[in-house]
């Protein structure tokens, strides 16, 4: 191991804290630039989600042969149309309401005389209120009769009288009249005008603002962006087109209901449900809130005040927990944190309208970050996939010595493939970053060591583990029903078959049925051993004995310990190439000398994907009997040594192979668990 330079480690910590500065001020610069341009910014993003929103139907016209600019027009005018009818008909319902509250308030005010009069606990806070009262009252009252005073201080008071003042406003004239319905009107409209404005031209020039985000975030590679930014732009209008058909359906569902059982201003309720249906998880419990408190207002009893609350506690989760799982598929890609950060961040920076363009925003930047390679950022903070590989995951669990929450991802992960599989492609990709990690002198050895002991520990969990795979099986056939060929049956019949096949003992050579036949010996540090106690757990599985051993096996003192062992095949564990290949080689021929005759020497070097050919080249240098770079190629080289079907290599009198077998060792399985890249569904 090499340890790096001060310098050079100096040079890095401070690169990593330019970049953290940098980036730090690149977010307060943006997140300044959207507070103050507000006024600009934030109809543009109203506008760019409506254009998302009229996409598809635009297209439809276009597809049917409808001019471009006047399929435009249509569009936004029937748009506008639908937006301002909802806004008359709530303004028209809420002057109504208004106009009807007073013959509300007589049958509210007995419900809260009736709450007072029959809460247990209101003549507590009776109590208590009327001691603050007098508490207060103590507070006023002047010093006591025997404190001193100062003379004249009783004339004073006498003769100190307040002084009345009048304010009289002057009576409003015609100009203040307009100027005030002028104030109060004109700023919501010139917002809507600028929203109107920037919607007719994204979508008159939609093209060449597209080509023109191509160009900005990908002109290296213009067929890949062309194709992500199209796939984008597709997936976010038919998420936000359905989303409003779904909260148009809810709001519908809610107004009628409201009118069957005889509520005031059932419209109105319907239109506010759907529009704070846009507000995540509460939005639909906040606009229950006005309803609830006038059901109680007009209604003498408390049935109708039941029936609103259950009408929209029953409709959010029929179409949080129905409707929007068929309509979406596999959800909004973003994570539930993330929509309530999202929301509080939006809420703040831009007001009541930030808090209803929240989740829009959120699902807008998760998708365009696993698209485009310059917001890739989005995706990682946003996005609902895994933050870190199966492989990264397992090496932080291990690192920190939390081998209960691994063993719960890895129960998991066995739901869906065999225990070799798991340990192969997880469990040795998260050993091979800590070996990555020590080669390089950021892994000290007391990690190192943690990380072995938590590795046992999770293998001593897995022993009495026995996953049921019917639900696996019965959700990938119904994923894969009707496919010509179903991948997904076979991998689910694979992992069974892999983990319960047990060598015939009959079958087995002499002597391989006695005792510890396989000795599976960490090469250098608890690292290698961990990987060697894997292959060990793995082949004891399958009937044949083996047993793991530390370095200090194979170390200098203690080498000559091996000369009794009754081993059959001794297996040297190495995570990555270590010291090179002639390293390597001195270790086998040592233990070529102490070894009884006949016994195979195994070389197992626990590379990644792309470096096996590397390794293959590494065998006759080693001048082992086989090499293996998975766990998959290992347990099947020590099956065929025990069924007889591996034999030493023939040596001359200066150690090398005159007629080295040919190992027929299986191609390595494609690790299941990793993630392809792609396009996430939204």
């Amino acid at each position: 191991m090499t340890p790096r330079s001060p310098l050079r480690s100096a040079q890095s910590s401070a690169d990593n804290r330019a970049n953290v500065l940098q980036g730090l001020l690149i977010a307060a610069i943006v997140i300044g630039g959207l507070y103050f341009g507000q006024e600009i910014l934030l109809p543009l993003a109203v506008a760019i989600l409506l254009s998302f929103v009229l996409t598809p139907p635009l297209l439809l016209l276009q597809r049917i042969k409808v001019p471009r600019v006047l399929a435009v027009v249509v569009v936004v005018a029937i748009a506008f149309s639908i937006l301002g009818g909802l806004g008359w008909l709530v303004s028209r319902e809420a002057t109504k309401l208004a106009a009807d509250l007073p013959n509300y308030r007589f049958t509210l005010s007995q419900k809260i005389r009736l709450l007072r009069e029959t809460t247990a606990e209101s003549q507590v806070l009776k109590k208590a209120g009327d001691v603050l009262e007098d508490l207060e009252a103590e507070l006023e009252q002047p010093a006591a009769p025997g404190a001193a005073s100062a003379p004249g201080a009783e004339d004073a008071g006498q003769e100190a009288k307040p002084i009345p003042v009048e304010i009289r406003v002057p009576e409003p004239t015609g100009l203040d009249f307009y100027r005030a319905i002028a104030g109060t009107v004109l700023p919501p409209l010139v917002t809507a005008g600028v929203i109107l404005l920037f919607v007719v031209f994204i979508l008159l020039q939609r093209e060449d603002l597209r080509d023109r985000l191509i160009r900005l975030f990908g002109a290296s590679d213009l067929q890949r962006a062309t194709a992500t930014m199209s796939e984008a732009a597709t997936r976010l209008s038919h998420y936000f087109l359905r989303q409003v058909l779904v909260n148009a359906a809810y709001g519908t569902l809610i107004g009628v209901a409201l009118w069957a059982i005889g509520m005031p201003s059932a419209i109105a309720w319907g239109i506010l449900a759907m529009v704070m249906r846009f507000v995540p998880y509460v939005g639909s419990y906040v606009a229950a809130a006005l309803p609830v408190l006038i059901a109680a207002a007009i209604d003498p009893g408390w049935t109708m005040v039941l029936m609103v609350i259950s009408l929209f506690v029953v409709g959010e989760f029929t179409m949080g927990q129905v409707v929007e799982p068929l309509v979406y598929g596999r959800g909004t890609g973003v994570t539930p944190i993330a929509v309530i950060g999202s929301t509080v961040f939006w809420t703040w920076l831009w007001g009541p309208l930030g808090l209803l363009i929240a989740t829009p925003m959120t699902v807008c930047l998760a998708v365009l970050g696993r698209h485009v390679d310059g917001l890739r950022f989005f995706d990682v903070l946003l996005g609902d996939q895994p933050a870190l590989s199966p492989e990264q995951s397992f090496y932080r669990h291990t690192l920190i010595g939390d081998a209960s929450d691994a063993t719960y991802q890895a129960e998991l992960a066995l739901k869906d493939k065999s225990l070799l599989a798991y340990l192969d492609d997880v469990a040795l990709g998260g050993l091979a970053y800590a070996e990555r990690d020590r080669a390089r002198g950021r892994l000290e050895d007391e990690q190192a060591e943690r990380i072995a002991e938590t590795v046992t520990e999770i293998l001593e969990n897995l022993d009495a583990f026995e996953p049921k795979r019917w639900f696996s099986r019965l959700r990938r056939h119904l994923e894969h029903a009707g496919a010509e060929n179903d991948q997904g049956s076979n991998s689910t019949d694979e992992p069974e078959t892999e983990d319960a096949h047990v060598v015939d003992p009959e079958s087995l050579a002499p002597g391989w049925n006695e005792g510890t036949p396989i000795l599976c010996i960490g090469a250098r540090s608890g690292l290698d051993e961990a990987a060697a106690l894997m292959l060990a757990r793995l082949l004891s599985k399958r009937g044949l004995g083996a047993e793991a051993l530390p370095p200090s096996a194979v170390a200098a003192g203690n080498i000559e310990t091996l000369a009794s062992a009754t081993a059959k095949l001794v297996c040297l564990s190495y995570l990555g190439f270590g010291g090179g290949p002639v390293q390597i080689r001195y270790a086998v021929r040592r233990l070529r000398r102490i070894l009884p005759e006949g016994t195979l020497i195994v070389v197992a070097y626990w590379v990644g994907d792309g470096e096996e050919d590397t390794a293959a080249k590494m065998l006759d240098v080693v001048q082992a009997d086989a090499y293996a770079s998975s766990l998959h190629e290992a347990v099947s080289i020590c099956e065929k040594a025990a069924t007889g079907d591996l034999k030493p290599a023939m040596r001359d009198g200066n150690g090398t192979d005159s007629a080295a077998p040919v190992v027929p060792v299986p191609p390595r399985p494609k690790a299941a668990s990793k993630r392809k890249a792609g396009p996430a569904p939204v």
